[in-house]
């Protein structure tokens, strides 16, 4: 997948991340302020669902 951005919550610099390993815990920290930005535990079964879906939406199977 290819590396996406999230926007630092404190200084609104992007801060380059991999998705896979953003759902596996991994928190990334702002180039600019070196604020760390990652998912809650509890937040990970939902990303990781909700990509999946969008995968299944690009490939056209809808609805798995």
């Amino acid at each position: 997948m290819m590396e996406q951005f999230i926007p630092c919550p404190v200084c609104r610099t992007q801060i380059p991340v991999n998705v896979h390993q953003l759902i596996q815990g991994m928190q990334f920290l702002c180039p600019n302020c070196q604020a760390a930005v990652g998912l809650s535990m509890q937040s990970q079964p939902l990303v990781k669902e909700a990509l999946t879906k969008l995968d299944n939406l690009k490939k056209g199977e809808p609805g798995k």
